[in-house]
């Protein structure tokens, strides 16, 4: 089969991170057909670096801040509308990922000799330690979040067999083009954190993820060190509590994640300490009882709180 990929990328207000992303997508060597961007900040500087890093991208605007979700479902109805050859499979993509020239190829024949529609890597931080896991299946001993050793320490321990997940985030995930048609493209109503889990979710219950442990792709997020930048970051994380409780208690395939909301609230106050205890309740009364995902409701939601923020810079 002919490996015809197309990346799907939502930015807001991050040019260096997407200007990286895109160095690294224009050394890929074969099978990237286009890479569709959905700049949420409406960008001169980040239309500037679509057109001009990547020979196949298209810079798409949609007049608002319509969130990660609402901007990865508006990039992959683009793909799927491109003239010329259909393509094989999308790639989902942080804007603050960085790929190596192999990482199509890699992934794409690891999901033919497993039979899969969806393949992740190993996540690497910029000490180049394992980051970040998906929902591996069956679980293993020490194969969690935990985990922070090097890509070889990993391959060491646990082998460079793939393994079943049944949910992944979206820093990178390459996805079969008929299983996204199958079952559905991003959900536009979760504004940030979590959309990602839903939309794997959505897709493990029907077909096959895998987790590929000899392909490695970076995570690089920008550092958080001012006053409005935390706050954002404290809004994102409330955010991702309500989807987490819309998707574990409100999803029929959401109940395979609602047992780990328990470990979602530590890590939250952990971070955020025992004062955010009442933003915590509205999270899990919105998400769970209301049936709201963060991107919808009324009122003083965290969407509009965030937004608030934003105006305020």
């Amino acid at each position: 089969m002919k490996l015809s990929v197309a990346a799907v990328i939502a930015t807001y207000r991050r040019p260096r991170e997407l200007e990286r992303l895109l160095v690294s997508l224009a050394g890929i060597e074969s099978g990237l057909t286009a890479v569709v961007v959905v700049d949420n900040d409406g960008s001169k500087e980040v239309e500037a670096l679509v057109q001009g890093i990547v020979p196949c991208g298209h810079y798409v605007n949609p007049g608002s801040n319509i969130g990660c979700g609402g901007g990865l479902r508006l990039a992959e109805e683009q793909v799927l509308r491109l003239p010329g050859e259909p393509l094989t499979h999308l790639l989902i993509l942080d804007d603050d990922a960085v790929l190596s020239p192999g990482v199509l190829t890699e992934l794409a024949s690891a999901m033919e000799q497993a039979q899969a529609n969806l393949a992740c890597p190993l996540v690497t931080d910029d000490r180049g330690r394992v980051a970040w896991l998906p929902g591996l299946m069956p679980r293993t001993a020490g194969l969690d979040e935990s985990f922070r050793g090097s890509p070889e320490e990993f391959r060491n321990r646990f082998g460079v067999e793939t393994r079943d997940f049944i949910w992944a985030q979206g820093i990178c995930l390459l996805v079969k083009r008929e299983a996204v048609k199958q079952r559905g493209l991003h959900r536009g109503d979760f504004w940030v954190r979590g959309e990602d889990l839903e939309f794997s979710l959505r897709l493990t219950a029907h077909s096959r993820g895998i987790f590929v442990p000899t392909v490695a792709v970076q995570h690089l997020p920008p550092p958080g060190t001012t006053a409005l930048s935390r706050e954002a970051e404290y809004l994102k994380h409330c955010a991702l509590i309500q989807n987490n409780a819309f998707i574990g208690f409100r999803l029929r395939h959401g109940w395979r994640v609602a047992w780990t909301m328990a470990g979602a609230l530590r890590r939250f106050f952990r971070a955020w300490s025992w004062a955010a205890m009442g933003d915590a309740c509205r999270a899990l009364w919105r998400g769970a009882i209301l049936g709201e995902p963060a991107g919808v409701g009324a009122g003083r939601t965290f969407l509009a709180r965030f937004t608030a923020l934003q105006q305020s810079r």
